[in-house]
């Protein structure tokens, strides 16, 4: 599954698949310069708006009210430093569940979109108005 999630990823029109900038075992998913238009909050690390661990698991950051959905859901958690270490990370950080099945991973690949487009400032093709921050 995780490898088919980074194939799809690699698809996304300005997004390169690479090590993250962590001292961990992850892929990140970094937007181009040009594209990463969305708050600070939108992205883990430099350009990295989403990490895919080994286990296939995916670290991102959502809109408050886009995570919130996902959470409700029960297809992610609140990344536990947002919850210990007040101010480490935004409380819009989340792990997302590794998907087991090809259903699971269509739902996931609608989530990290959600984080594509938050990254961009965008809600699909639409630009924020607080775009570019």
């Amino acid at each position: 599954m995780r490898e088919a999630f980074l194939a799809w990823a690699g698809k996304l029109e300005g997004v390169s698949v690479r090590p993250t900038e962590f001292s961990l075992p992850a892929d990140a998913l970094v937007l181009e310069e040009e594209l990463a238009k969305g708050k600070p909050e939108a992205f883990i690390a430099g350009r990295e708006f989403s990490i895919v661990r080994e286990e296939g698991s995916v670290q991102l950051s959502l809109d408050p009210g886009w995570g919130q959905k996902v959470l409700d859901k029960g297809w992610a958690t609140i990344h536990p430093l947002a919850r210990y270490m007040a101010g480490a990370l935004p409380p819009q950080s989340m792990i997302v569940y590794a998907p087991r099945d090809e259903k699971e991973l269509r739902v996931i690949q609608k989530i990290v979109e959600a984080a594509y487009w938050h990254a961009q400032g965008r809600v699909e093709d639409m630009v924020l108005p607080d775009s570019a921050w």
